[in-house]
C-alpha cells in the first residue's frame, strides 16, 4: 500500500522552469533586502551623531555623511547648512557649492571630515 502511495506523487517532484526562476528571483530579492537592511542605531550613537552635527553646524566644519537606501550606501561630504526636523531633512553644501538634501532617517553614519 505504501509503495502505491509514494509512486502516486512522484510527478509532483518535478518543477517547471518558471517556478525555479520565480524561487531564485525571490531568494535574490531577500538577499538584496538583507544587504540593504537599515541597522538599528542605539540612543547613544544617535546622540553622538546629533552632537557632531550641531558642532559642525555651529563652526561651519565639513561633515562626511553615509546614508543607506534601497539602492545601497551613498557618501556625502559638505558643510551643514541646517536641519529641518518637520520634514526630516538635512541640508548640506558640497565643495562645488551645490545644495544637497538628505533624508535624516536614511543616515547611518556621520563624522567630521578630515581636512587634507
Amino acid at each position: 500500500m505504501s509503495k502505491k502511495l509514494t509512486g502516486q506523487f512522484l510527478c509532483s517532484r518535478m518543477m517547471l522552469p518558471e517556478h525555479c526562476f520565480g524561487l531564485q528571483k525571490h531568494a535574490d530579492q531577500l538577499d538584496r533586502d538583507e544587504a540593504h537592511r537599515h541597522p538599528d542605531l542605539d540612543e547613544q550613537r544617535q546622540e553622538e551623531m546629533q552632537q557632531v552635527f550641531e558642532q559642525a553646524l555651529a563652526c561651519q566644519a565639513a561633515l562626511d555623511i553615509t546614508t543607506l537606501t534601497s539602492s545601497g550606501y551613498r557618501h556625502y561630504s559638505g558643510t551643514p547648512l541646517r536641519s529641518d526636523q518637520a520634514f526630516g531633512l538635512v541640508y548640506l553644501r558640497d565643495r562645488e557649492g551645490k545644495l544637497i538634501k538628505i533624508k535624516a532617517r536614511e543616515v547611518v553614519g556621520l563624522t567630521r571630515a578630515e581636512q587634507a
